[in-house]
């Protein structure tokens, strides 16, 4: 089992030695309908934004009929109505976003495919969002867009979830970063991130593993503590955890106790497939997202 292990492990140092190092966001998309739920994100936006020197993009998608991320009532009946709703929230965002180099887009069309093409054009290398982890019926209208977005889009995905408390932007500093990982090549891709963004945020790096079969803890301890580069400049030593138990569980728990403000994980690629929610829903990265109470960035291995 350690072998299977030690394997992508050590592909891994090889190819990303100095790949913590070379990590960078440019192009940030920030995503949003306009609504106060929809700005639990903007904070930390602009601090990602503002530590990497990059350019937000704040995105809203103009489709009357289709509001997926909160539901239709705070928005304007009537046409004109619902006009300066969006005049009055470019304004907002335009304010919110003065110190920092942004452009606003509101575009029209069907949600996901109109973000596909801005990320394309754009080369956007990091998405800001936030959910409200509906369920029943809700879900089906989270699973619409925001599942698509976890699913298909290729570029990290930063998720503010709906027990992540609201933050002013002077207070969306990340001091604290769970790195969860089973040592698969997908789960590695997150390892450069959790890295860059702890050193770049001064942050103390948490590497977490969880054992949901038998195995030796101090082994696997070796082995969290090889993920990090010899020389990689953290402000302190990484703290190494390996926990038993159910890995959802168990990282929701560790980002707790450890007061994490950033999760980082490593999952499977893009499959371009239809997104199916009731599927996704059952997956433990649907629950880390939605129950975190922190953001959790996902990173497609």
């Amino acid at each position: 089992m350690l072998e299977q292990i030690r394997n992508p492990l050590e592909r891994w140092s090889m190819r990303n030695l100095d790949s913590s190092a070379s990590v960078r966001f440019t192009d940030i998309l920030f995503t949003t309908d306009l609504s106060a739920a929809a700005e639990r994100a903007l904070p930390y936006a602009v601090e990602i934004a503002g530590r990497y020197h990059a350019k937000l993009h704040a995105v809203h998608v103009v489709q009357p009929d289709a509001y997926v991320f909160v539901p239709p009532a705070p928005w304007p009946q009537s046409e004109d109505g619902a006009k300066e709703f969006r005049q009055q929230g470019r304004r907002r965002l335009d304010e919110q976003l003065r110190e920092i180099p942004h452009e606003i887009l509101f575009e029209q069309g069907e949600t996901w495919p109109t973000l596909e093409e801005i990320i394309r054009n754009k080369e956007i290398d990091l998405i800001v969002l936030s959910t409200h982890g509906r369920t029943g019926f809700g879900k089906a209208l989270l699973g619409s867009v925001a599942e698509q977005i976890f699913r298909q889009a290729v570029c990290p995905v930063l998720t503010v979830g709906p027990h992540t408390s609201p933050k002013p932007r002077s207070h969306a500093e990340l001091n604290c970063i769970l790195y969860a990982t089973d040592f698969s090549p997908e789960s590695l891709a997150g390892a450069p991130y959790a890295i860059s963004l702890a050193r770049e945020h001064r942050a103390q790096l948490v590497l977490f593993h969880c054992l949901e079969k038998d195995g030796d803890i101090p082994t696997f301890l070796h082995t969290l503590r090889d993920i990090v580069p010899f020389g990689t400049d953290l402000r302190c030593e990484p703290d190494c955890v390996v926990e038993r138990g159910r890995p959802a569980e168990k990282i929701l728990e560790a980002a707790e106790g450890h007061g994490a403000d950033l999760i980082v994980l490593g999952v499977h690629g893009a499959d371009g497939r239809p997104a199916k929610t009731m599927r996704f829903a059952r997956t433990g990265v649907y629950r880390i997202v939605t129950q975190a109470k922190c953001p959790v960035l996902t990173v497609r291995g």
